[in-house]
């Protein structure tokens, strides 16, 4: 099976929004978000001392992706930890599990590694599965920790 069936089998039924397999280096070995690689660019982060005013700030996916996942959910970045554009807040880091909650506007994320490889993916709750029923964080939470411990046994 190819890395991509993973990211198929994740996504199967329209049951997520975004799924990747992304060594623990940072580099994608395989995903639906139409790059591959993580990418760097420029974001917006809001001025403390002045909520209305905003500062550019470069910005890596990879490399926040690699230092978040070893340190605690902290991205080293003060954007904080964004994947495939889109910026998400921690709501529980794990490292004994190695498991990670993120939230986002109307919806969420999960991160679940093994000892090479991270399984990321992201739900939307404006987006029906092909059941009509809603992306939820319990499906994807599922999947994902279902694959990363699939993935470990396999010795990734």
């Amino acid at each position: 099976m190819s890395w991509d069936a993973y990211v198929t089998n994740l996504t199967a039924n329209g049951a997520l929004e975004y799924a990747a397999i992304i060594g623990l280096d940072g580099n994608i070995w395989a995903s639906n978000f139409g790059v591959a690689v993580l990418p760097s660019y420029q974001t917006d982060v809001p001025d403390e001392k002045n909520p209305d005013a905003t500062t550019k700030v470069a910005y890596d996916e990879k490399t926040a992706f690699v230092h978040s996942i070893t340190h605690n959910g902290n991205s080293g970045n003060p954007a904080g930890v964004r994947v495939n554009n889109q910026k998400y807040y921690s709501v529980q880091f794990d490292a004994e599990s190695k498991t990670w909650y993120l939230k986002k506007s109307k919806g969420g994320a999960c991160v679940a590694w093994a000892n090479t490889v991270a399984v990321f993916a992201s739900f939307s709750q404006t987006i029906n599965a092909e059941n009509g029923a809603p992306q939820n964080a319990s499906d994807c939470n599922k999947r994902v920790i279902d694959m990363a411990k699939y993935l470990a046994d396999s010795g990734y």
